[in-house]
């Protein structure tokens, strides 16, 4: 898959651009209300200058568990009294939300097709089956002369202790092995919970070890922490490495190449954890090289019903990037969509009876 106009983004500066020939642009902004404070934080800083309007539609989701976990009261107020519906999906299953994104970016291409089109993300709080599928699912929609902005809050983690629960399960998030290969190296994201960690190596048994982490990160402290709380596995690896959460474009650069070194070697398995730019970013990496031997995996946490989320708080950095959309087979997907839903989504009827439509 092609990759093209990758480049990093700072939220003043896209801010900035919004006044710039506003009305021959479209935009759709998805955004989260969850159980973390940080789920409403890029709202607020986006909403005073880019509200919703004719030129720019708000799809706001939530999640159908944990509803008075954390902040998700305080950020379902927010959202309301925004004028904004949410709508609520699974937070470990992504094809609900996939679907109402896919008719709504649809629907947008066909009412304005001479118009560019820009859609924002904010991943901050979203579950990672969320943020990596909508991130190709708008990227195969969108044309090369439009753009997908992702969005990142930097989280405050003091204190914060992960309830790992264990893992419940390994899929085959995109890329295809080959079989029987001289070699398999798992590349492994690193983050505060060395539990999960250490039970996904057990599960796994690498032949060959990468490891990797975010650095620079939010603040220096939390890549001591990492490493502190990683020492054995870092101390089993081949090879480990740091890659930016501030810098996208360089972290996926830094990530393809050790990819590409191994892969001269047999088989990559990529295996994300950490931080969400780094996650989504090796969860890519197989698309990007598009041959067969190098894969993603998502290893899901066991779900455990007496504990509570993570109320993470806004570290007030926010990090993004921006990519263009493919040509390829954007008129097809299109059709099959709109074949597919012929009545609008619920989204679009609320929309339009708020009059936040495009």
């Amino acid at each position: 898959m092609r990759f093209e106009r990758l480049r990093a983004e700072t939220l003043e500066n896209w801010i900035d651009s919004t006044s710039v020939a506003m009305r021959h642009k479209r935009r759709l902004v998805i955004a989260v209300s969850g159980y973390e404070e940080r789920s409403s934080y890029w709202s607020k800083r986006v909403m005073r200058d880019l509200k919703p309007s004719d030129t720019t539609q708000w799809l706001v989701a939530g999640f159908t568990d944990r509803k008075e976990d954390g902040s998700r009261p305080e950020n379902d107020r927010f959202y309301l009294d925004a004028g904004l519906n949410i709508l609520e999906f699974p937070s470990d299953e992504e094809s609900g939300i996939c679907e109402t994104v896919s008719v709504t970016l649809a629907g947008m291409l066909r009412r304005a097709p001479r118009s560019d089109i820009e859609v924002h993300i904010d991943y901050s709080s979203m579950p990672r089956s969320w943020y990596c599928s909508l991130f190709r699912k708008c990227h195969t929609l969108l044309r090369q002369r439009d753009t997908l902005f992702m969005w990142y809050v930097g989280g405050i983690y003091d204190g914060a202790e992960f309830p790992t629960a264990g893992v419940s399960d390994i899929s085959l998030f995109c890329g295809q092995p080959t079989i029987n290969p001289r070699v398999r190296t798992h590349i492994f994201g690193l983050g505060f919970d060395r539990i999960r960690a250490s039970a996904i190596f057990r599960v796994l048994d690498p032949q060959k070890l990468v490891c990797f982490y975010g650095d620079p990160g939010v603040r220096h402290d939390y890549v001591d922490r990492v490493r502190s709380d990683n020492r054995d596995l870092l101390a089993a690896a081949q090879f480990d490495f740091a890659a930016s959460i501030g810098n996208f474009p360089e972290a996926f650069s830094k990530i393809a190449d050790v990819v590409r070194d191994f892969s001269r070697l047999g088989d990559v398995i990529l295996v994300p954890d950490g931080p969400k730019p780094l996650v989504l970013a090796s969860s890519l990496a197989p698309e990007f090289f598009g041959r067969r031997g190098i894969v993603s995996l998502h290893v899901k946490r066991r779900k455990d019903h007496l504990s509570h989320g993570q109320n993470i708080q806004a570290s007030g950095s926010i990090y993004g990037f921006s990519i263009a959309g493919v040509e390829s087979n954007q008129d097809a997907e299109i059709q099959l969509v709109a074949s597919s839903h012929p009545s609008r989504s619920s989204f679009e009827q609320s929309a339009t009876e708020d009059r936040h439509t495009v």
